[in-house]
């Protein structure tokens, strides 16, 4: 009996070797992809120190408690917080698969903002008894108006601050990738350690 297997299903069957994730992209030292019996015990401690009153930082917990990296603590903790079980008995869910859930990343354009400061000619108002009080005004940066001439702003090239403009980066974000194929962005995601 022969069977005919795509190349997705191929790729799948080389790499259900219980360690690795989204079909072989991702692989741990520490964890399968599957809950076995090591895992079911770490649910249950962290389940018993939870439900004592402990502390509910699980990412950490399961970093300091078990030594795990923390792109491990965080797929554990993903699916430990999936689990609908009242009990505390893990045991029950082994050779169930873990979710992967980790850090991705896109490179695009980040829209940026800058703040020039510069200088023009003109003058500043204000009222006073003399010109030496209104000296003294203008020493303290007191004045009551301010015109420029209309010239050239004077400023430096090389002082630019820039920041990230957030206000605008998410409807950047849109337009980049409903300009894209989304199988172009897709392939271009990668996995952040």
């Amino acid at each position: 009996m022969k069977l005919r297997l795509t190349e997705g299903q191929y790729k799948r069957l080389l790499s259900e070797d219980n360690k690795s994730f989204l079909d072989g992209q991702v692989d741990f030292k520490n964890i399968g992809n599957k809950i076995d019996g090591f895992i079911a015990k770490c649910f249950e401690y962290v389940y018993q120190m939870t439900s004592s009153g402990e502390p509910q930082r699980l990412t950490r917990k399961f970093m300091e408690e078990f030594n795990f990296t923390e792109a491990e603590a965080i797929i554990l903790t993903h699916n430990y917080e999936n689990i609908d079980d009242k009990t505390g008995d893990f045991k029950k869910f082994i050779g169930e698969p873990l979710e992967y859930y980790g850090k991705f990343r896109w490179h695009g354009h980040i829209p940026v903002m800058a703040y020039v400061n510069g200088t023009v000619d003109g003058s500043y108002t204000g009222y006073a008894t003399s010109p030496e009080e209104f000296y003294s005004l203008l020493e303290e940066g007191d004045y009551e108006d301010v015109m420029d001439n209309g010239g050239t702003v004077d400023y430096d090239e090389g002082n630019l601050d820039w920041e990230i403009d957030s206000d605008w980066a998410g409807e950047s974000l849109g337009t980049q990738i409903n300009e894209l194929d989304k199988d172009d962005v897709i392939d271009n995601i990668t996995i952040e350690d």
